[in-house]
């Protein structure tokens, strides 16, 4: 939150105390985030304030700038994009929900772009957009209408948002990845004026018509092989991990614009496609079959495994909204406005970008000094944990790695060596625990010096 603006130095000094709040108790509802009565009414004051300058935006532009600044380190960073629907469907006096599937459930939509880096590592929301959905659904009109008029425009606005920011970082290389519902033609067609160093990553849904009057699909089939790609399918609930052998196949095709009413003038566009699909899959397996499209060119099988490699990082996204929802709990909020629990929402993203960031880093880099990430509080906290376990007696300070282990420990994580490292929604659990130790220390601390001073026995 260094350098939030939101009008006010009042209101820029609530909103820092109000994220620290919720960083220390992530789990708890919005009101018992806070100490005390008047804590808490200055928060809801804030997040029901009539000025309409005190929103998404402006509340994450100081995230989104500390995001940027990372990005800017890296040579390629990948920004995931995705939408998820936030479910409020008990708040029947709340103000500004509207529909989010079947069955009359009643919320609101996220859009965001995530940033990774190559090892997965998460750097932070780059851009996000929250709405509700009309009453009244256009459907029947879609085909006449431009795409800023339709839902579908979410996926562009995030592209112009990352254009933006590859903008003011030439020398990184800003690839903007989305699932099969972002397989749109319109995306492809903003990135042909796009700077050099933006590139488009999607999961295709459509088997397009190609200028040679060939569809896409068939023509990536009677490809010639180009060779084979090893990765590693995490295990999944009824589903064990397993290694699956990728066959890979690419080639540079020329895509036809769709025959609607809006776009049959359009010209054809370039792009690479990748076809990506397993082989010798156990029976209770899905089998991966990936189609990708990329304005990335693909001409290597060293670049045809890298394009694979990269969109598999897109699941970084889902897992940043399992933290979300989870572990920060936003869709138990309890708001008269759909104003209101966006506002809440910001605090709750940045939450959840620091709990992912924590858990990733101690998968893939576990050797971290832990004090780049805990502060000495809670690292005399975990040495008092570490001596009652006799876990890591041989290591003079921690590691990220082992002190995320001892976290997790004290809300009942074993630790074992085939444990593994833990997950976000154990870890936060933890975290939270630690900071009311660290609490307890300082109180414990404070009445001990109390003594001393009035002559008491050490």
């Amino acid at each position: 939150m260094g350098g939030v603006e939101l009008g006010d130095e009042r209101l820029n000094q609530r909103v820092r105390q109000m994220l620290g709040a919720r960083w220390e108790r992530p789990q708890n509802s919005f009101y018992r985030s806070f100490e005390g009565a008047g804590s808490a009414k200055g928060a809801y004051q804030l997040v029901e304030n009539p000025r309409c300058d005190i929103n998404l935006a402006s509340l994450l532009a100081a995230h989104e700038l500390q995001s940027a600044r990372r990005m800017a380190a890296e040579t390629v960073v990948l920004l995931a994009q995705d939408t998820t629907g936030l479910s409020y469907n008990t708040l029947h006096q709340t103000e500004g929900l509207g529909s989010i599937g079947e069955e009359h459930s009643r919320g609101l939509f996220l859009h965001s772009l995530q940033a990774f880096r190559l090892d997965g590592i998460p750097l932070g929301t780059a851009w996000a957009e929250v709405w509700a959905r009309p009453p009244q659904s256009d459907t029947a009109k879609r085909n006449e209408q431009s795409v800023d008029e339709k839902e579908s425009g979410r996926w562009i606005r995030a592209l112009q948002a990352a254009s933006q920011r590859a903008g003011q970082m030439p020398q990184t290389h800003v690839l903007v990845c989305g699932d099969r519902e972002s397989d749109i033609y319109e995306l492809y067609d903003q990135v042909q004026g796009a700077p050099g160093n933006l590139h488009v990553l999607v999961r295709g849904q459509h088997d397009r018509c190609l200028s040679d009057g060939t569809r896409l699909v068939a023509s990536l089939r009677a490809a010639p092989l180009g060779g084979t790609l090893k990765v590693e399918v995490p295990r999944r609930p009824g589903r064990r991990a397993r290694t699956a052998t990728l066959e890979l196949r690419w080639m540079e095709v020329e895509m036809k614009p769709p025959a609607v009413a809006l776009k049959k003038s359009w010209p054809p566009l370039k792009v690479y496609a990748v076809l990506a699909r397993e082989v010798g899959a156990p029976a209770e397996a899905q089998p991966i079959d990936w189609l990708l499209l990329s304005s990335w060119p693909v001409k290597t099988l060293k670049m045809a495994r890298r394009v694979v490699r990269w969109y598999a990082l897109r699941w970084g996204i889902e897992v940043w909204h399992k933290v979300l929802k989870v572990v920060c709990g936003v869709e138990r909020r309890q708001m008269k406005s759909a104003q209101a629990l966006e506002r809440a929402l910001a605090l709750d993203m940045i939450v959840a970008s620091r709990v992912l960031l924590l858990s990733r880093l101690g998968k893939e880099h576990p050797d971290l000094p832990a004090e780049l990430f805990y502060s000495p509080e809670e690292l005399e906290v975990l040495e008092v944990k570490k001596k009652a376990t006799g876990k890591y007696a041989q290591s003079q300070k921690l590691t990220v790695w082992q002190a995320n282990i001892l976290v997790a420990m004290l809300v009942g994580f074993w630790g074992r060596t085939g444990d593994g490292h833990p997950g976000p929604q154990i870890l936060a659990e933890g975290v939270r625990v630690l900071r009311v130790l660290v609490w307890f220390a300082k109180q414990l601390k404070g009445s001990v010096g109390q003594r001393r001073g009035r002559g008491a026995p050490t």
